[in-house]
């Protein structure tokens, strides 16, 4: 289960763990898919972060990619396309730069370390 930070929760993650403020109250319940309001409640109750359940199948809790929903990880690939020089499938070595630099930036958005995802 990552940790996502507030500012980097995206509608349609699925909180894994039972969100609740400082004096125990119940905010989100376990297994709620995360729309916009929910984002605006853990921020106006000061949650820094929430623990989300990586996406159906991922084999490899490791793998950054696979915890990601899949429109954020539709969004990242393609915004890290329009900044590759060639096509992806050109060599395995750019196939394998490609994945490497969308790890990375899948972690910084997660992190909220990322400024083009604020």
């Amino acid at each position: 289960m990552p940790k996502v930070k507030t500012e980097a929760l995206r509608e349609g993650m699925v909180v894994a763990t039972e969100v609740k403020n400082m004096d125990n109250m119940l905010l989100v319940a376990a297994g709620c898919v995360i729309t916009e309001k929910h984002i605006n409640i853990f921020s106006a109750w000061g949650i820094s972060e929430v623990d989300v359940q990586a996406c159906d199948g991922a084999e490899d809790a490791g793998d950054i990619l696979q915890q990601l929903p899949p429109e954020m990880l539709k969004e990242l690939t393609a915004e890290l396309e329009s900044i590759f020089w060639e096509a992806i499938d050109i060599s395995p070595v750019q196939e394998e730069a490609f994945k490497l630099a969308l790890q990375r930036k899948a972690k910084q958005v997660c992190a909220g370390t990322d400024p083009s995802h604020d």
